[in-house]
């Protein structure tokens, strides 16, 4: 190893051991918004519980495949994982995680009806196919569409459309660090993908939706798209 290169070693696990994230929380701008992640992807979180302990766990009426199962909770990973690099200020990274997370959630919510999603590869491909099943039929076109569109979005950042869409970080001591237009357009988009997550899955596994805790479904009746409130709730 050269001389040059133990020295910048040395450097970056010194920055390691000294990395904090205590000061992006001073930031009130930075803690405000991180409150409203949390409590979007908690929502989410608790919904992909129940449906491990109502229907992986066979304590339900309706059974979900353990594979079909994975991808749902996968989605649910990669928006904790997003969330992770948001608060640090990796902007660019974490629109890629939420890419992977709408690839994820397709699977997860319409494999039942197309066990092909599990092995297509091409990502228009699993749209379409998706697009037939009863998660995003009739009315529900709609969040197809957004869906869509999120992801069509995301896509800039996954192929840099543009200088635009270029982090241009050349250094780790750039992070922890918080830029609130940035923090703010993903948070936007957070809570446009969990919505329609959450009303899908309200939608389609309605009986299990209603059998959570009031604690879990005050948290997640929030996040139920305006339009698709009274037939989640089966108001007539």
């Amino acid at each position: 190893m050269s001389r040059f290169v133990k020295e910048d070693f040395d450097k970056l696990c010194s920055f390691i051991k000294n990395y904090g994230l205590s000061d992006v929380l001073e930031i009130e701008d930075a803690k405000k918004l991180l409150s409203t992640f949390h409590k979007k992807y908690l929502a989410y979180l608790v919904l992909i519980e129940e449906i491990h302990q109502k229907l992986v766990l066979n304590n339900g009426s309706v059974n979900m495949p353990k594979e079909q199962y994975e991808y749902l909770q996968e989605s649910c990973s990669d928006l904790g994982q997003a969330f992770f690099l948001v608060f640090q200020g990796c902007y660019k990274g974490a629109k890629l995680l939420l890419r992977s997370s709408i690839e994820n959630f397709i699977k997860g919510s319409c494999m039942d009806e197309d066990k092909s999603l599990s092995t297509t590869k091409g990502v228009y491909e699993i749209f379409y196919k998706a697009k037939a099943t009863n998660v995003f039929v009739g009315t529900k076109q709609k969040l197809h569409v957004q869906l869509h569109d999120e992801y069509a979005l995301l896509c800039k950042d996954v192929h840099t459309a543009d200088v635009t869409h270029m982090a241009s970080i050349t250094a780790l001591k750039h992070f922890p660090s918080f830029q609130k237009k940035e923090a703010e357009s993903i948070s936007k988009m957070v809570q446009k993908i969990i919505s329609i997550y959450i009303t899908a899955i309200a939608l389609k596994y309605n009986s299990v939706y209603h059998s959570m805790s009031f604690a879990y479904k005050e948290i997640t009746n929030m996040l139920i798209i305006k339009e698709y409130i009274k037939e989640v709730h089966n108001i007539a």
